[in-house]
């Protein structure tokens, strides 16, 4: 279930220290580097189906989008990023681990990242536009057994 105080208190921790680090590159970047907070699993370095946050990422012209998170960015203002936000500690690692580890990258190096972890090439990413992530992870494990099951057979 998505918590819309919650994508706003992220977008804008996560916006002010990109801007702290001078690598803010725009609303792409940060759309990617939403993704990876909400279904980056570090410990695997693959996609999880659950969401953190609970968005809802489609793939899109640019890789993994949510409207959600999209509407959010697109409402904050200047004067928001003066604003304090206190996020839990879990939440804070997370964020914080995917901006030490992807945040130096533009938005169009994290699309490819993302689709990468995805299984997709950026080239193949039309056959799945407008799907679900989740329909996509499935999709891809399904390919998977079934490559398997025809590599196995006698």
């Amino acid at each position: 279930m998505k918590n819309n105080k919650k994508n706003r208190e992220v977008l804008i921790y996560l916006i002010k220290k990109l801007m702290k680090r001078k690598s803010f590159f725009g609303k792409l970047q940060v759309m990617k580097l939403m993704f990876l907070i909400e279904h980056y699993d570090a410990d695997s370095k693959t996609i999880r189906e659950d969401s953190l946050l609970g968005n809802e990422y489609y793939i899109y012209y640019l890789g993994p989008f949510s409207f959600e998170v999209s509407k959010e960015f697109d409402r904050l203002k200047e004067e928001d990023l003066k604003e304090e936000v206190k996020l839990d500690e879990d939440l804070k690692k997370k964020v914080d681990f995917v901006i030490d580890n992807f945040g130096m990258n533009d938005g169009r190096t994290l699309q490819k990242f993302c689709l990468n972890l995805l299984n997709i090439s950026v080239e193949e990413k039309g056959k799945y536009m407008g799907f679900k992530i989740k329909e996509v992870l499935e999709i891809k494990r399904n390919q998977q057994v079934q490559s398997y099951l025809n590599s196995s057979k006698i």
